[in-house]
């Protein structure tokens, strides 16, 4: 009887060793397909046709108007919601444009919703083709975002959603494990797109090299968006306090600011760096939440890559809003306007850059652009 025991207990502690076997052999097998996956060919004007349905629908105007379209861009905006509703391109293009007596060419490639890293992917693809870009603006907002943008993992490099941050980025395993999957996606549409329904580049649908990114249009829902509507002071002031109410203000000590920050710190200072790379510049826009003038916590870090606009002297002004934080059309070309009479007085932005030892040395950092 107790030969058998001992049997017994042998082969149970055999089989017990199997399956962590197994699953280190399966864990290694799948690290090496995702590995793997990050390096398969696939064309890039396929990534942004993914997000056709979804709320960054024009991307895909975004990426055709850098690569597809023979236009020059001399200034991109590169930002958040606030800047595609505040900024007219091709009305800040006819500003600049007639002081300066020359043609400047403008482009709003601004996308909803926060997250630096998906403005450095389309800068990547921004500086790879336009090497005549000459000034870029960002957004700039009342507390830096924590998290990735939801569109980042579309439209991102493989190897840079492998090296993203991993500290405090909460969408970093998401993203990962997303690309992988998308990678595989993307090579089969490559190798087959009329099987999937990707499109090669239509010019006859093509928005055209002055698209309007302040105008109505049709959100990715369907849903129709008038920026002309004006809404009271009482309209607006609920979403707006509740939204000012929604920011979350800094856990760590500001010495761990690069790391509260992670994705804004190194993709804000990825764009900077590309930038100046190229012999080109960035500046920053605020435009502010309906009645409030709340100071930008990190004003420290912008200033220190560029100049910052601000535009908080609007924020009062309810006719201008469509929302609690977004400008209607009518708003918007008041906004082009002081922006680009706020550049004008900073001519050395639309000209040959100077060092960045150079531009630290200059005062004032912040400019506020209404008159």
């Amino acid at each position: 009887m107790g030969q058998l025991e001992a049997t017994t207990d042998t082969g149970d502690v055999t089989s017990l060793g199997r399956p962590w076997l197994m699953l280190g052999v399966v864990g290694l097998t799948l690290l090496a397909a995702l590995g793997l996956s990050l390096f398969l060919p696939h064309d890039r004007y396929t990534r942004y046709q993914q997000l056709g349905d979804t709320l960054h629908f024009r991307s895909i105007w975004a990426y055709e108007r850098i690569v597809y379209d023979p236009a020059p861009i001399d200034i991109a905006i590169l930002g958040n919601s606030r800047l595609r509703a505040g900024v007219s391109a091709p009305g800040m293009q006819a500003a600049l444009s007639n002081a300066l007596g020359r043609e400047v060419k403008v482009v709003n490639l601004s996308l909803p919703q926060e997250g630096r890293d998906a403005h450095y992917a389309l800068a990547k693809v921004l500086f790879e083709h336009r090497p005549e870009v000459q000034l870029v603006i960002l957004s700039a907002i009342e507390e830096m975002p924590r998290q990735s943008h939801p569109a980042f993992g579309n439209i991102a490099d493989p190897l840079d959603a492998l090296f993203a941050p991993t500290l405090i980025n909460p969408s970093y395993g998401e993203n990962l494990a997303f690309t992988s999957f998308r990678q595989l996606s993307l090579a089969a549409e490559t190798a087959l797109p009329g099987a999937f329904g990707i499109k090669g580049f239509d010019n006859a649908k093509y928005l055209g090299t002055d698209f309007d990114t302040t105008t109505s249009y049709m959100s990715a829902t369907g849903n129709f968006v008038d920026k002309d509507t004006i809404y009271s002071a009482e309209e607006l002031r609920g979403p707006a306090r509740k939204r000012i109410a929604s920011i979350t203000k800094p856990v760590l000590p500001e010495l761990f600011a690069a790391n509260e920050y992670a994705v804004e710190y190194r993709y804000t200072n990825a764009i900077a760096q590309l930038a100046e790379d190229r012999g080109a510049r960035v500046g920053f826009l605020y435009l502010p939440v309906f009645e409030h003038q709340a100071p930008l916590a990190q004003e420290a870090f912008y200033t220190k890559l560029g100049p910052v606009f601000s535009a908080t002297c609007i924020a009062d002004r309810h006719e201008m809003f469509s929302d609690y934080g977004h400008m209607n059309h009518q708003g918007a070309l008041q906004v082009t306007d002081y922006f680009a009479s706020a550049l004008l007085s900073q001519r050395d932005l639309l000209g040959i850059s100077p060092s960045r030892a150079q531009r630290l040395e200059r005062a004032p950092k912040v400019f506020t652009i209404c008159p």
